[in-house]
Order: structure tokens, then C-alpha cells, then sequence
């Protein structure tokens, strides 16, 4: 086995077609071929099945893949940690939009008062694409929402929360309470694919043989309230992310009976991840923080954020 194989075999798996990534690493298509076989031979190993022409990636080559990005991130983060020192403090993490537009914030600042010399890099993507990232060492942790485990990945409950359906203010259901399938005809402005948000939605209609009328894909959730806010549908959003505006009367909200859109946010990372002093530093941070915790960070945060009137005094509950 050589790095060079390895940074072959990680770019054939990044195209899944061994012309372009010959053409991409400007080597022949021959040398391609030899060093995926190289690597299969060495190991016994069948990295990639070919159907139709096209490339899979086998069970062994996902292993593969994992600990090849790995280890060429290792390789590539020893040669900066050699040039840069501060390096060695850094920590790259994902959080989900949720959890960025919540959480993220009042966590940092938490952190840097703990361990102020460790620079934390934050990415927000949905859930599906941190997971992702996850398993192919492009990030060191993350915090999802909990969907279907990946049996590579080891998960740390750290907060509850429940999604509250708003709508405009002046919408004929605002402040009532419904039966679900009366929700059915309503206009709902929806997250994009792989949101953790819209899988617990739609999950609630299609099983109570429901069909959910998405007219609006927004990927951020301040667009998802500024559509509402603007009569373009409803939504389904963090109760922690409409609090203001449902305490400040903006928008409104639909209560629905016998429906609980609870939901559990997770600290994921690999369980193979090497754990430096950096990482687990915010692991043990999360984990004694808690529920409780990470529940008080965030209504702290959002009665900071609140002006200083009579109406904006009393801590939610």
C-alpha cells in the first residue's frame, strides 16, 4: 500500500469513473486500474463491483474509503501541524440548521470560555449531509437529528425539542386546535431534502394516510419564516425558533390534537475517529452540559435576544 494508491482510489470513489479521474490526476487510465488492483490484491479484497459499465463501491471499499480519507487528512493535517502550531488546537464541526440557528452560538461562546486557545470551525448543512461527512472523515463531529443510526457512527443525546406549526397571524386556524387531517389542504413551506424537519413531517401524514402539500422548498429556516410571515403557507418549526415571534405576536400558531412532533438532537462522530485532547474536550463539554443544560443555553440566548419591554420580562418556560 502507498499514499499515492490511496489518493487514487479516494478520487475514483469521489467520480466513480476511472477515465476522468485518470484525467482529473493526469495519469493513464492503466495506472488507475493498477493501483485499485494493487490495493486488492494486497489486501484480498473486492473494492468496487462493476454493473452496467458502472462503478459500486462493495461493503470492504466503504471501509476503505473511510480510513483512506482519513488517514490522507491525517498526512495533510501533519504537514500543517509541522508549519503551523496552532493547528493542533483546531476542532471541525457540523451542526444542522436547527441547531445553527439555536444552539451553535450560545454553545461557542460556552466553549471558548472553557478552553479559549482551541478554534472551533463550524459548517451547517441538514442532517442526511453531516452524517455524510461524518463517514468519509471530512468533519471530526456533528449535531443531527436523530433519524436512522449508521451503525459506523456513535451517538450522544445532548437535547430534546418539538416543532411547533405556525402560521400568519391572521390565518383562520391561528390559536386553535385541529385535527390533523384538516391540515391536509393547507399550503406547507417545506425544508429541503435530507432535513431532519421535513422527515419527521412527513412521516406524521403519511401515517395517518395523509398526503403533505409542500409549496415552498426553502434550505434555511429564517426563509421558511419570512414565507410565512408573508401569507405564503405554513410551517413547521423548532419551538425555540418561534418563541420571539409567537411571545411578540407576529405569526401564529396551530395547535394539533394527538400530535407530539418531539424530536432528539444527537452528538455524532465515528467510532473509529481518533480522539485528541481537542475533541474530547467538547465531547466531555456536551455531555456535562446535558439536557438540562443545552436547554438553558438556548432560552438564555433567546431572552438576551429579546428587547427590554414589560411584554419580554418573563423567561419562557
Amino acid at each position: 500500500m502507498t499514499i499515492r494508491n490511496l489518493e487514487i482510489f479516494v478520487e475514483v470513489c469521489k467520480h466513480m469513473n476511472m477515465s476522468k479521474t485518470a484525467q482529473n490526476m493526469m495519469i493513464s487510465q492503466s495506472s488507475v486500474s493498477q493501483a485499485i488492483h494493487s490495493l486488492e490484491n494486497e489486501y484480498g479484497i473486492r473494492l468496487f463491483e462493476r454493473l452496467n459499465h458502472s462503478l459500486f463501491l462493495t461493503n470492504a471499499g466503504k471501509q476503505m474509503l473511510y480510513l483512506s480519507a482519513q488517514i490522507l487528512k491525517n498526512i495533510e493535517q501533519l504537514d500543517t501541524r509541522m508549519k503551523d502550531a496552532s493547528f493542533c488546537n483546531t476542532l471541525s464541526i457540523g451542526v444542522c440548521t436547527t441547531i445553527g440557528n439555536c444552539l451553535i452560538h450560545p454553545l461557542l461562546e460556552h466553549c471558548r470560555s472553557l478552553y479559549p486557545d482551541t478554534r472551533i470551525l463550524v459548517e451547517i448543512t441538514n442532517s442526511k449531509a453531516l452524517e455524510k461527512k461524518l463517514l468519509s472523515a471530512k468533519l471530526d463531529l456533528a449535531i443531527v437529528q436523530r433519524t436512522k443510526r449508521s451503525p459506523y457512527l456513535e451517538h450522544i443525546p445532548i437535547l430534546e425539542d418539538q416543532l411547533a406549526i405556525i402560521c400568519p397571524k391572521n390565518h383562520p386556524l391561528a390559536g386553535k386546535t385541529v385535527e390533523l387531517r384538516e391540515l391536509e389542504q393547507e399550503v406547507f413551506i417545506g425544508r429541503e431534502k435530507g432535513s431532519g424537519t421535513e422527515m419527521l413531517l412527513e412521516h406524521a401524514f403519511s401515517s395517518n394516510s395523509l398526503s403533505l402539500n409542500i409549496g415552498w422548498v426553502c434550505n434555511s429556516i429564517e426563509t421558511v419564516k419570512q414565507a410565512v410571515l408573508h401569507n405564503a403557507g405554513i410551517a413547521a418549526i423548532s419551538s425555540y425558533l418561534v418563541q420571539p415571534d409567537i411571545s411578540s405576536h407576529q405569526m401564529g400558531m396551530i395547535q394539533v390534537r394527538n400530535l407530539r412532533l418531539n424530536r432528539q438532537f444527537d452528538l455524532v462522530f465515528h467510532k473509529d475517529k481518533i480522539r485528541d485532547t481537542c475533541f474530547q474536550q467538547f465531547v466531555d463539554t456536551c455531555t456535562g452540559l446535558g439536557m438540562k443544560g443545552m436547554d438553558n443555553l438556548i432560552l438564555n440566548a433567546l431572552q438576551a435576544s429579546l428587547p427590554e419591554t414589560p411584554d419580554h420580562q418573563k423567561k419562557y418556560e
